[in-house]
């Protein structure tokens, strides 16, 4: 069965000191599969780590489909 995770990309950036990090909420089966989800999404040097599992409530606020391995969203600000 999936959940939906928040996990928080960073990629970093060459010539630039400051990575970039990202929000995104993810759809997998686990916390392991949703970073490397995220992290193969973000390509070439990014990492991923989940920050929590989402609620039920969240869920359906969000517009998730528990039933889509894979699929994710990205949030403008970190609400987790």
């Amino acid at each position: 069965m999936n959940k939906a995770f928040g996990v928080q990309v960073t990629v970093a950036q060459d010539h630039v000191s400051e990575p970039k990090i990202a929000p995104v909420l993810v759809v997998a089966h686990d916390e392991m599969d949703a970073e490397l989800l995220a992290s193969e999404a973000a390509g070439p040097g990014a990492s991923a780590t989940v920050m929590r599992e989402l609620t039920a409530e969240e869920v359906i606020e969000h517009q998730l489909d528990l039933s889509q391995h894979g699929s994710m969203k990205s949030l403008p600000i970190l609400h987790l």
